[in-house]
């Protein structure tokens, strides 16, 4: 087991669940938290989730069924979210998660495979950054085309996620130009020296205590940021 520093897990559970897996399928091969919870950034209640992905050798698809009946009886919270995958991961090819597996994953039992995860050749990284850049952009002006008849927690909801998908791009685009990934989106607030980015970390980690306005123009300060680094 490669981390166990954080408070929001419980590992006994999930020492349990892997033990489990462990003695139930041999192509079981690894349990990794991904996301918020294994780098650092900020845990908001009600919003974010504790991804764990369980990795198996071949597709589990099959095993669908069966896993739930492991996991029920544990008696984890809401808060986790389980995610059977087979050895995708760490796939250079798998661009979407190349950078979380790599750099936003740990390794919580089993075999190390965000160790031995692989990233995208240099011109594939800028395609990556340049076209989830463009995407969050086109949803951002997607949300704000909507705001006038969205609730407030419509947008809180859209925007939420919004934010999130640029700060996975702007690190990447980071990593592109530095060559070091900012690990939190901390990092990259600091490592950027923009008002726009640090305003949108602001809003998104107290997204529930902002009003609809303030949520807005958050989204209009950024979407003018982005733009500028989309070819």
């Amino acid at each position: 087991m490669l981390l166990r520093n954080s408070t929001l897990m419980d590992y006994d559970k999930l020492e349990l669940l892997h033990n489990q897996l462990n003695n139930n399928y041999s192509n079981y091969i690894s349990m990794i938290a991904v996301g918020s919870i294994a780098v650092g950034d900020p845990y908001i209640p009600n919003r974010s989730d504790k991804d764990i992905l369980l990795v198996f050798n071949v597709d589990p698809i099959h095993y669908v069924e069966e896993i739930k009946n492991i996991i029920a009886p544990i008696g984890f919270d809401e808060s986790y979210v389980f995610t059977p995958i087979n050895t995708e991961f760490g796939d250079p090819n798998n661009f979407r998660y190349a950078f979380s597996n790599r750099f936003r994953s740990k390794t919580l039992f089993g075999r190390d495979l965000v160790l031995e995860s692989v990233l995208p050749a240099s011109e594939d990284i800028k395609k990556i950054y340049n076209r989830g850049l463009k995407e969050v952009f086109f949803r951002l002006n997607h949300c704000l085309v909507n705001s006038g008849n969205w609730s407030e927690n419509m947008i809180r909801d859209n925007m939420w996620k919004q934010f999130k998908h640029a700060f996975m791009y702007l690190a990447i685009k980071e990593y592109y130009v530095k060559g070091k990934y900012p690990l939190t989106r901390k990092e990259l607030v600091d490592n950027s020296n923009s008002m726009e980015i640090s305003e949108t970390l602001r809003i998104l980690h107290s997204i529930d205590a902002q009003s609809k306005d303030s949520i807005i123009e958050c989204a209009k300060n950024l979407s003018g940021y982005i733009v500028k680094f989309i070819e």
